[in-house]
C-alpha cells in the first residue's frame, strides 16, 4: 500500500514553531497565505524572518495585527543567524507535509483538483468536491490537506474522473528506466571531446 498514503492518514503530531503550536496545515491555511501574498505559498519574493513568524500566527490561529516584542526579538536574532533560519524554514516545509500527497501520473496532473480548465481555483475546486460529497463545509477546509487531496482524489477517481496516482512501485520503475536512460545517453555521447578523432583523421595533439 501507498506509503504516503498511510503517512497522511495518521493525525499530525501537535508541532511547535517559534514559540506558537500550529494547527494541522489545511486548505484554509493555504488559501488565507495566499490571499496575503506570503512568499512561503506565491515565491513572489525572497522570505524573510517576519514572513515566517506571519506563516506561524496564521497556522495558530492568532490575531493578525502588529508584532510583539518576543517577535522583534525572533526577527533579529533570525536576521543574524541564517543557518537558524533556513533549518526553520525547512521545518515549516516539513509541516506543510507535501511529502505526504498522492502522486499523480502527467496525463492527469492538471484535472487532479477537478477544476479542470473551468478557472476553479483548486483548493475551492477540491473543498467544493467534499462538500458535494457529504463532508461539512468547516471539516473540508480544516482537515489536513494531504487527506483533503487523497480524499478528493478518491471521489474523484470513483465518479469516473481521468486522475490517476502513481503507485509506488509503478514510481520506481519509472526512477530506474529515466537512471537507465540517462547512463546510456552519457555512453552514446563521451563529454570529452579529446575522445573524437577529428574529420581530417589526425589526433589532436600528435
Amino acid at each position: 500500500m501507498d506509503r504516503r498514503f498511510l503517512n497522511a492518514y495518521v493525525d499530525p503530531a501537535p508541532f511547535r514553531l517559534l514559540g506558537r503550536s500550529l494547527y494541522p496545515w489545511c486548505l484554509k491555511y493555504r488559501v488565507r497565505l495566499m490571499a496575503l501574498d506570503s512568499p512561503l505559498l506565491t515565491g513572489s519574493r525572497g522570505i524573510t524572518p517576519a514572513d515566517l513568524i506571519f506563516a506561524c500566527q496564521v497556522c495558530a490561529e492568532e490575531q493578525l495585527g502588529a508584532i510583539g516584542w518576543r517577535d522583534q526579538l525572533r526577527i533579529v536574532s533570525l536576521e543574524n543567524n541564517p543557518a537558524k533560519f533556513e533549518r526553520l524554514l525547512e521545518a515549516f516545509a516539513g509541516y506543510i507535509l507535501v511529502q505526504d500527497w498522492p502522486k499523480f501520473w502527467e496525463q492527469s496532473k492538471a484535472k487532479a483538483g477537478g477544476g479542470g480548465d473551468k478557472g476553479v481555483p483548486w483548493p475551492l475546486s477540491i473543498v467544493a468536491n467534499l462538500i458535494a460529497n457529504g463532508i461539512e463545509e468547516k471539516r473540508a477546509w480544516e482537515m489536513p490537506e494531504c487527506q483533503a487531496i487523497w480524499l478528493n482524489s478518491a471521489l474523484a477517481i470513483r465518479k469516473g474522473a481521468d486522475v490517476a496516482i502513481m503507485s509506488p512501485d509503478e514510481e520506481a520503475f519509472i526512477a530506474e528506466e529515466l537512471a537507465k536512460e540517462k547512463a546510456a545517453a552519457a555512453v552514446e555521447s563521451p563529454s570529452n571531446p579529446a575522445k573524437e578523432t577529428p574529420d581530417d583523421g589526425t589526433i589532436p595533439g600528435a
